[in-house]
């Protein structure tokens, strides 16, 4: 027997709730790994540039002070590149993996809370769901503050929304 709309409506409060924590957690995690891929490449790319740069310049007669520019950066994109300056990406893009799965799951268990034969198992389900979300939370690195605010001006102008007649 399906349950009453009436017992279901807290429940399935929470678990949009939780879909719009897990989009927008799914959404900052997915922008936070492309610019630590962007920044990963730059810390590396940028010296390396400078230090052939200059060996060039030295190798075509210019001053021999070059040579310290190509030093400094050769060293910086040695550094940059053994301490693995974009590993935090893989770690951004699993978090934001999780939360996407999480975020579906939730949607669909709201679609479908009615049909659940009782409360308990209803309940069981909300928190065995905000239950992964806070595990996702805890594993997670934090992101930057100006990442998140970037995806809040994205899914405020509607990116996330679907339009069935596009």
């Amino acid at each position: 027997m399906a349950l009453d709309t009436a017992d279901v409506k807290p429940y399935a409060e929470e678990l949009h709730e939780l879909y719009i924590d897990a989009m927008y957690s799914a959404m900052t995690y997915f922008e936070a790994a492309k610019s630590a891929e962007l920044w990963g490449k730059v810390l590396v790319f940028i010296p390396a540039l400078c230090s052939s740069l200059a060996g060039l310049l030295i190798a075509l007669g210019q001053p021999s002070r070059w040579g310290a520019l190509g030093a400094v950066s050769g060293a910086v994109a040695a550094t940059a590149a053994f301490l693995g300056s974009d590993r935090k990406a893989p770690s951004f893009k699993d978090s934001a993996r999780q939360f996407t799965v999480l975020r579906h799951r939730a949607k669909m268990e709201e679609k479908l809370a009615c049909s659940h034969s009782t409360i308990g198992e209803l309940d069981a389900v909300v928190r065995t769901l905000r239950s992964e979300y806070e595990s996702i939370v805890n594993k997670t690195e934090p992101t930057p503050n100006r990442i998140f605010k970037r995806v809040q001006k994205r899914i405020n102008s509607g990116v996330t929304a679907y339009d069935p007649k596009s």
